[in-house]
């Protein structure tokens, strides 16, 4: 009986071992990978930065579809290059390429392999605005500059802070979205972190904007908007301060409000007790700017000329001294550091301030040399400017004439042009190239009426006139330059006309003046060239001027307002 019961439990142990082997048997068939893909964090590949990491995205396609069947394991063909963790962080060892493998747990027959690049560690990132305003709609592309130049990655991720804002595509370009601001970020993706932003303010339909502001002078300051909007001076706040770091605890009072075409004003200020100071900071504020644009905005007050020097020419005799002064402060900003390169025996340069001084007594003949100057300024912006120097003597002539511009139409008498040095001291001059209508006596003036628009290289030659094999060559531009007119009318801030005002237009480019005087109406017609002018009135010590203004075809009108004493 019991050896019965004994074979009956066996048998039943035996079943249901079966059993349970045919379950386990029967579940682990169900489990089927189908696919193993991974990605990396940017691209097609692994960017990582040495001794940085960066997550693979992996994704395990199995059925069913539980995480415990998803689970895979990693391995690096090469950890002395990037090492990957049981998480799947990748971590760069030194620049390098290699090869990480993802291989499913369930079914090791299933796995992917993902390139991996290691790369040198990005230190910054630059974008070309650190702000922008655009309108709704409109579009702007941001550029990045990532470095170092050499060995990083430069890809990068953009990010919006708020999308109904403003968008921003894989690109770099910037979509207004509606009116409001939101931040633009571009960051690095090979697991540096670095990143750098842009502000961007996306203005309404209605908003107009102060595009730019600038000092043109000790009490004028030139606001452009960047739609047309009518102002008045009541609208407009001026403020100053002396340091980047102070306060705008100075409030100027507005004299007079120029409109040239109800976009561009320039704003003369009421220079009794302050007037603007070279380098010193200006605030502009319109508040009653309708939208959200630009209402405010800083200047400096630089005073910087925007054309280049004139070249200059010099010539002495063997023996002279020579005491002469480069100053190119006037094209630079702040502090100027200058460099020669030529020379002249005898003469010795030395910087003073922001200028050069010459001195020393000219010691040989030099027929003609080129000392040629570079300053540069604060800001790494470099100015040059030439010195054509020739030194004569008794035997040895030298000469010089100056650039000039003239109008067309233009009638000189006896214009002084030419001189010489050397020899005996009495010299005949002639010229060749002259421009159609002019012509160089023998005393080295000019006389003539300019026919046609033209530059000319003029050749003049200086003769000795009680030795006629020593002589001089040397040249001169002449620019000849169809005229425009500039008109206008002058009167008093009692608005009474002021006949013999002093008309002066001042080409900005070379210096260049052309002048005139009012007729007993208050009225002016000046013919300049075309360029940009300073302009001013002048009358029994009353002035009024503008500022960098563009005379093109057609001319310009400008009235000028005079205070009554």
């Amino acid at each position: 009986m019991k050896s019965s019961v004994k074979v009956l439990l066996i048998l039943a142990a035996a079943v249901m071992l079966g059993n349970l082997s045919s379950t386990g048997a029967d579940a682990k068939a169900k489990v089927k990978v189908k696919k193993v893909t991974v990605k990396s964090n940017y691209g097609k590949m692994v960017h990582v930065a040495v001794g940085k990491k960066v997550k693979l995205t992996t994704t395990v396609k199995v059925s069913p579809n539980k995480s415990a069947n998803k689970k895979v394991t990693y391995k690096s063909s090469n950890k002395k290059i990037a090492t990957v963790s049981s998480g799947g962080y990748v971590k760069g060892k030194k620049t390098g390429s290699c090869k990480i493998t993802v291989t499913s747990k369930k079914n090791k027959k299933k796995k992917k392999t993902i390139k991996v690049k290691v790369v040198k560690k990005v230190t910054s990132i630059a974008l070309s605005e650190s702000s922008l305003a655009i309108p709704i709609g409109n579009s702007e592309k941001l550029k990045k500059t990532v470095l170092p130049s050499a060995g990083s990655y430069k890809a990068v991720k953009w990010t919006t802070s708020n999308k109904k804002v403003a968008t921003v595509s894989s690109a770099g370009v910037v979509k207004g979205v509606a009116a409001g601001t939101a931040t633009i970020k571009a960051t690095s993706v090979e697991g540096s972190s670095k990143s750098a932003s842009c502000k961007v303010k996306v203005l309404s339909a209605d908003a107009v904007s102060i595009a730019e502001a600038s000092v043109l002078s000790e009490d004028t300051v030139r606001v452009t908007l960047d739609r047309a909007k009518t102002l008045n001076p009541s609208q407009i706040v001026v403020q100053g301060k002396r340091y980047s770091y102070g306060k705008y605890n100075t409030k100027y009072t507005i004299r007079k409000l120029r409109n040239y075409d109800n976009k561009t004003y320039d704003i003369t200020l009421n220079t009794d007790y302050y007037s603007i100071s070279k380098d010193s900071y200006v605030k502009i504020t319109i508040s009653t700017l309708p939208g959200n644009g630009t209402k405010t905005m800083e200047t400096q007050a630089v005073f910087v000329k925007n054309a280049a020097p004139v070249n200059q020419k010099w010539i002495a005799l063997v023996g002279d001294s020579c005491q002469k002064t480069v100053d190119l402060s006037e094209y630079c900003i702040g502090n100027i550091s200058y460099r020669l390169t030529g020379s002249v025996p005898g003469i010795a340069c030395r910087q003073k301030n922001n200028m050069l001084v010459f001195s020393g007594i000219y010691q040989s003949v030099v027929p003609g040399a080129t000392i040629t100057v570079e300053a540069a300024d604060e800001t790494g912006n470099v100015v040059k400017q030439q010195i054509e120097i020739a030194v004569g003597n008794e035997t040895n002539l030298v000469g010089t004439a100056p650039d000039l511009t003239i109008l067309t139409g233009e009638r000189l008498v006896q214009k002084s042009f030419a001189s010489a040095l050397g020899g005996s001291g009495n010299y005949s001059f002639s010229a060749e190239g002259m421009p159609s209508g002019l012509k160089v006596y023998e005393d080295g003036t000019i006389t003539g009426t300019t026919i046609s628009a033209g530059t000319s290289k003029v050749t003049v030659t200086a003769v000795d006139r009680e030795n006629a094999q020593n002589k001089a060559v040397f040249t001169a531009t002449i620019r000849v330059a169809d005229q425009k007119k500039v008109t206008g009318t002058v009167v008093n801030t009692d608005n009474k006309v002021i006949a013999g005002a002093k008309i002066v237009c001042e080409d900005i480019a070379d210096g260049t003046c052309f002048e005139t005087t009012t007729d007993e109406k208050g009225n002016y017609t000046v013919n300049v060239a075309e360029g940009s002018y300073n302009i001013y009135a002048e009358f029994a010590e009353k002035k009024d001027s503008v500022y960098n203004i563009a005379i093109a075809t057609g001319g310009r009108r400008i009235d000028f307002e005079l205070e009554s004493n």
